[in-house]
């Protein structure tokens, strides 16, 4: 609950990679939906607003070990666990150039709006210099604030959202108990747009198995083509038991793809954007080729091509970069040309006797062990 005393500087469990060097504040705990079937993240994580109070302290803490840095703090305070997180955050933040800051956990916007701009009011006189405030955000809960709203969270400096789109099927959407439709997620992006906020909206191919691949691809794509999102990210599903969608896999309702079939799904989504000017970008860890990224429309020709180079190798050079690339040893498709990087990915496929046979169910799960879900 939102009653508790303040108890000190808070990280919530996760950040978007883009928001790798942002100051981390936490808004709220946990996720106030959790219920999606492809999320693990906040199960055991009662979900509570924090009071604009105590994030207030929490900016006052970052500052006050940012000024120790820079020799300009006044006074001393005792060095509780609390503040070692908050000590290590300013650090990080200082030495990344203290320009942007990403709200906590899931949908924080879910905040009551009176709390949200004293936040923010308080954030940008406590750092003049900051150029982006960043939060996810649920496509239902965008559609329940007023355009006014929106605006005045821009005009305050919370000017980029992270939204989940995940897919715009509205049957796998159904299945995965997302809770918003296709027309939903639209309203929403198109809303945030209109606002002047930035949308990223996130794209997880695989999240319909092999029998809502093509599906999920069109669907998606139609959708963005709609909003016109800024950037469109993809963020390939990792299948772990601990997951409710698990049990469609265990009946059958799903067939899980593997790489070739989620970048197949991938091209076809690609393929089907159409009349945007967004930014695609591959930058998470689950993704087979990081490398893909590139500005709609110039650079869509550029993108279909590595996609083609990856599924007309030889099947034994993908078998390689497949598992060079959940090893960590590959990051892109050029490594393949480094002999020592394939003869390294070639050695542990001898030791670990892994073949045609077995690759998949390795590669599945070294993905899940690449990320906490």
């Amino acid at each position: 609950m939102n009653d508790l005393p303040y108890e000190g500087f808070e990280l919530g469990p996760i950040r978007p990679p883009s928001e790798a060097y942002s100051l981390l504040l936490r808004i709220n705990r946990g996720c106030g939906w959790n219920k999606c079937r492809f999320c693990g993240f906040y199960r055991n994580v009662p979900f509570s607003p924090r009071k604009a109070e105590d994030i207030k302290q929490d900016i006052d803490c970052v500052k006050y070990w940012i000024d120790v840095f820079q020799g300009r703090a006044e006074g001393k305070r005792t060095m509780t666990e609390a503040d070692q997180e908050a000590c290590y955050m300013a650090y990080h933040w200082l030495q990344s150039g203290m320009r942007n800051v990403f709200f906590q956990d899931a949908n924080s916007i879910l905040m009551e709006p009176e709390g949200m701009v004293e936040v923010l009011e308080y954030l940008k006189a406590a750092f003049p210099q900051i150029q982006r405030i960043t939060s996810y955000a649920r496509s239902d809960t965008i559609n329940r604030l007023s355009l006014e709203r929106l605006r005045q969270y821009r005009a305050l400096g919370l000017n980029r959202f992270h939204i989940g789109m995940e897919t715009g099927n509205d049957h796998i959407l159904k299945l995965m108990r997302k809770g918003v439709t296709k027309q939903v997620q639209i309203q929403a992006g198109q809303k945030a747009m209109a606002a002047g906020i930035e949308v990223n909206e996130f794209y997880m191919p695989g999240m319909g198995g092999r029998e809502y691949a093509r599906d999920s691809a069109l669907d998606t794509a139609d959708a963005l083509n709609q909003i016109g999102p800024d950037f469109i990210r993809i963020r390939s599903m990792a299948l772990a038991e601990n997951l409710e969608m698990y049990e469609d896999y265990e009946k059958g309702i799903l067939t899980r793809p593997n790489d070739i079939e989620t970048i197949q799904e991938i091209r076809l989504f690609i393929e089907n954007l159409e009349g945007i000017h967004s930014v695609v970008d591959s930058d998470h860890i689950l993704n087979i080729l990081l490398e893909l990224r590139g500005r709609l429309p110039e650079d869509k020709p550029r993108m279909l091509g590595l996609i083609d180079r990856f599924l007309d190798l030889p099947k034994e050079q993908q078998d390689v970069f497949r598992l060079g690339r959940r090893l960590g040893v590959m990051g892109e498709l050029r490594d393949l040309k480094k002999p020592g990087m394939v003869d390294k990915v070639k050695e542990t496929m001898f030791r670990a006797q892994i073949d045609a046979s077995n690759l998949d169910e390795v590669c599945d799960k070294l993905m899940i062990r690449a990320i906490p879900i």
